[in-house]
């Protein structure tokens, strides 16, 4: 889970790596490139998570946590 994030991190943010414990908004992260990100999740992983679910101070590391969960409770 967490490497498609960080894939998916780099990607839209343009960067050569993440670090997973670095807060979105520090790698250069914002609004409209959270909504980026969370779309392509979307299409990738068939998860539908809310905006608020990355915010500037969440992590790639916290994303693909709560992503996890999210699947984990579907799945139940």
């Amino acid at each position: 889970m967490e490497s498609t994030v960080l894939e998916v991190f780099r990607e839209i943010l343009g960067l050569d790596a993440v670090d997973p414990d670095v807060p979105f908004a520090a790698l250069g992260g914002d609004s409209m490139r959270a909504v980026r990100v969370l779309s392509r999740l979307w299409r990738e992983l068939d998860v539908e998570l809310p905006v608020h679910a990355l915010g500037n101070d969440t992590t790639a590391a916290e994303l693909a946590a709560a992503i996890g969960a999210h699947l984990d409770g579907r799945a139940a």
